[in-house]
C-alpha cells in the first residue's frame, strides 16, 4: 500500500520482495517488515539514505493467509520461513507497527535466527487503530481521518484513500484485516520483553498517536538491551515521514553492532 515501489520487485512461492542483496557477505541483511496496511514501497525513502548494507523487503501476504490461522505467530512463522528459503541468516530485523510485533516474536521464538531488531511504532504493547470492530468501509471522510492518524505531516492523498477503500470494501480482506487487528490487541508481548536479549534500536515519532510515546518508553524500559532515538514532529512511520533522521540513527546502529561481538542466544 502506499503506492508502487521504486525498486525492482521479484516473485517467489507466492509473494513479492525486493533484494538487493550483494555478494559481499560481511554485513547482516537488514529485513524490512512492513505494517498491517503497509507495503513494499513504505521503506523506500529510508533505503535511498542506508549506507552499503544489504536490504531484503518480504511483501507480507496477509490477504492470502486462512482467516482462522491468521496471527502474529503464525505471520512471525511465515516470516521465519522466507528467511530459511532465501538463506538469510541471523538478519537485523527492522519492523513498523504490525511488523514490528512479528519482529518481537520472531525474536522471542526463534532467537539465534535474529541478530538484532529495529523497532518503529511497533504493535506488540498498545496502539490505536481501526481495533476490533468494523471500520466504517464506505465513509470516505472517515478513512481519510483515520489514514491521516499515520502522520505528522498530511501525506494522505486521494490515491492512498483508495487503496484502503478497496480492502475495506471487500469482504475476504477485511475479514483478514479484523483478525489480524485482533491478534495485535490480544497477543500482548509485555511479560515477555525482558527475554528479548539482542540489541534493539527504538526509532520513534514524538507525535505517533497509534503508538504513542509512553508505548516507546515502556519498550525501551522492558527490552534488556534498547536504546531510543526520537525524531520530531513525525507520527507513526517515521521511515516514510523522517528518512533522513531514521538512516543516520539506523546507521549508528548496524556500524556499532558491526564492531561488537554480539554472542549467542540461547534458545
Amino acid at each position: 500500500m502506499f503506492g508502487n515501489t521504486q525498486f525492482s520487485v521479484r516473485n517467489s512461492d507466492g509473494y513479492r520482495f525486493i533484494d538487493r542483496r550483494s555478494a559481499d557477505k560481511s554485513h547482516p541483511v537488514l529485513v524490512m517488515l512492513h505494517g498491517m496496511f503497509g507495503g513494499l514501497s513504505n521503506f523506500d525513502p529510508l533505503i535511498e539514505y542506508l549506507d552499503d548494507y544489504p536490504v531484503f523487503v518480504p511483501e507480507i501476504p496477509v490477504y492470502d493467509f486462512d482467516r482462522a490461522a491468521l496471527s502474529i505467530p503464525e505471520l512471525s512463522r511465515w516470516v521465519c520461513a522466507v528467511l530459511e528459503k532465501q538463506d538469510i541468516r541471523e538478519p537485523v530485523l527492522l519492523g513498523n507497527s504490525m511488523g514490528g510485533h512479528i519482529a518481537l516474536d520472531l525474536a522471542l521464538r526463534f532467537p539465534k535466527r535474529v541478530k538484532a531488531l529495529v523497532l518503529t511504532g511497533s504493535s506488540g504493547l498498545f496502539e490505536n487503530d481501526f481495533g476490533s470492530t468494523r471500520p466504517r468501509r464506505y465513509d470516505r471522510s472517515y478513512v481519510k481521518e483515520r489514514a491521516s492518524l499515520t502522520f505528522y505531516d498530511d501525506l494522505v492523498n486521494e490515491s492512498i484513500i483508495d487503496e484502503i477503500l478497496e480492502v475495506l470494501q471487500s469482504t475476504q480482506k477485511l475479514g483478514r484485516l479484523l483478525s489480524i487487528a485482533r491478534s495485535t490487541h490480544e497477543h500482548n508481548l509485555e511479560d515477555q520483553l525482558e527475554q528479548v536479549k539482542h540489541p534493539v534500536l527504538l526509532v520513534w515519532g514524538e507525535e505517533d498517536v497509534i503508538t504513542p510515546p509512553e508505548v516507546a518508553e515502556t519498550f525501551c524500559k522492558k527490552l534488556p538491551n534498547a536504546e531510543l532515538k526520537w525524531i520530531p514532529r513525525c507520527g507513526h512511520a517515521p521511515m516514510m515521514e523522517r528518512p533522513q533522521p531514521f538512516a543516520f540513527y539506523l546507521n549508528e546502529f548496524l556500524s556499532k553492532l558491526e564492531n561488537q561481538s554480539l554472542g549467542r542466544y540461547p534458545k
